[in-house]
C-alpha cells in the first residue's frame, strides 16, 4: 500500500518563517530609524532668553525655528549674516523672534526665508545667538 504525502505545513517550517519575517522587520527598522543628530543638547528656553539673555551667555543650546528675514542689509558678506528667526516661545505663550548670527567662517547650507531649521547655537555676550551648526527640518 502506498503512503500518502503530508499536505500540512510542519510546525518547524511555520516557526522558521515567523523568525525570518521578524528578522527582516528588525533589520528594516534598524536601517530606517531616525536619529536626532543634536541629541544631548539642551533646548533653549525662549522665555528665559527673552528675559535675560546675558545670563545664558557662552552656553550652547538647540533651537528650532523658521527664518523670517535678513537683518544685515548693508553688511559685507565677510562680516557674517544676521537673521530674525520665528520660534515657539513655549508654554502657550505664542511665538517670538530671536536674532541668529551666522559667522563668516560658517560654510554650511544657505539659509532661506520661510524654511524651518534646527540650530545649534552659542549665546554670545551681547545676547545674539551664534550658529555653530544647523539642519534643515
Amino acid at each position: 500500500m502506498a503512503r500518502r504525502a503530508q499536505s500540512s505545513i510542519r510546525l518547524s517550517h511555520l516557526l522558521g518563517l515567523v523568525l525570518v519575517i521578524a528578522a527582516l522587520g528588525g533589520v528594516y527598522s534598524f536601517l530606517n530609524r531616525t536619529v536626532d543628530p543634536m541629541n544631548g543638547i539642551t533646548s533653549l528656553s525662549v522665555n528665559e532668553y527673552l528675559e535675560d539673555a546675558s545670563a545664558l551667555s557662552s552656553n550652547i543650546y538647540k533651537l528650532e525655528g523658521v527664518i523670517d528675514d535678513r537683518l544685515d542689509q548693508g553688511w559685507r558678506q565677510a562680516d557674517g549674516r544676521l537673521f530674525s528667526v520665528l520660534v515657539s516661545a513655549g508654554d502657550g505663550d505664542g511665538n517670538a523672534f530671536v536674532p541668529i548670527f551666522v559667522p563668516p567662517e560658517y560654510d554650511g547650507p544657505n539659509l532661506q526665508r520661510g524654511q524651518r531649521y534646527t540650530f545649534k547655537v552659542r549665546v554670545k555676550e551681547n545676547g545674539v545667538l551664534e550658529v555653530m551648526e544647523l539642519l534643515k527640518v
